[in-house]
């Protein structure tokens, strides 16, 4: 679509390193204004924000080169995060494992600052998912329904689909991302025990991935076992996770506020 979103000559500004920048500060912001609500001081969270953006960037670049492998032929293909093509869960789970060892350091709890972080993510994907749009990449299958796209034939979408209708999947994954947030808030008007959240997160978030993969245009290679993709396992994972977390943690007593 549009995947230059400033062009100078000299130096060109691509829409989905725009957006995947400008989530990254929407999150931040969000998290160390939620911070002081669970006793966390902001500057923690601007330092795990280190962190977090360099596992997001490398393990959901690092997710999308293993299960799109026919895309990248050379060193430049794979680096050039900035021209789109990243998987979500490849993020999550390095910029997880970052912070697992980070607060421990600091001897914080993971759980009262995945609250925090909770709607920070859900945020991200809302932004995000309109740098792939913009980029063409992470798109769906052919579709007759009203909701179907035609990419241009440069775009990865109109390299796999040229003139042809898809389903604009970065649209509807940006729509979730959104209602998730919504969700979020909402649900963390009450105080709960730590880990609620970011619980509900895993399940809300598993949910829709799972059923937006089902219209997302996936290489053989994704596909590992039942006609499931690869995203859509994390998904069961996390669903599963996310419910086991809430059923033992009914038996927590609620945070302090």
């Amino acid at each position: 679509m549009h995947p230059v979103l400033i062009d100078l000559g000299i130096l060109k500004i691509y829409s989905y390193g725009f957006m995947l920048a400008l989530s990254f500060l929407v999150g931040i912001v969000i998290a160390a204004r939620r911070a002081g609500r669970r006793g966390i001081e902001p500057d923690i969270v601007y330092d795990l924000s280190i962190i977090l953006v360099l596992g997001a960037v490398i393990g959901s670049r690092g997710l999308y080169i293993l299960t799109h492998r026919d895309n990248f032929s050379s060193i430049v293909d794979i680096v050039a995060i900035w021209q789109g093509g990243a998987t979500f869960y490849g993020g999550l789970l390095l910029a997880v494992a970052g912070a697992i060892v980070y607060l421990r350091i600091k001897k914080i709890s993971f759980f009262r600052m995945a609250d925090i972080g909770a709607p920070s993510i859900a945020a991200g994907v809302f932004v995000t998912r309109w740098g792939c749009f913009l980029s063409g990449c992470c798109f769906g299958n052919p579709t007759s329904c009203p909701t179907g796209v035609v990419f241009p034939a440069g775009s990865p979408a109109g390299h796999y689909h040229a003139g042809v209708p898809i389903h604009p999947t970065q649209i509807y994954s940006s729509l979730y991302g959104l209602v998730i947030f919504v969700i979020l808030i909402l649900l963390d008007r009450k105080e709960r025990f730590d880990g609620f959240l970011f619980a509900w997160l895993c399940i809300l978030y598993g949910i829709a991935r799972f059923i937006v993969d089902f219209f997302r245009f996936y290489e053989d290679s994704a596909i590992v076992a039942g006609g499931l993709t690869d995203n859509q396992m994390i998904s069961i994972l996390l669903i599963l996770f996310g419910a086991v977390y809430l059923a033992v943690g009914r038996a927590r007593p609620a945070r302090a506020a």
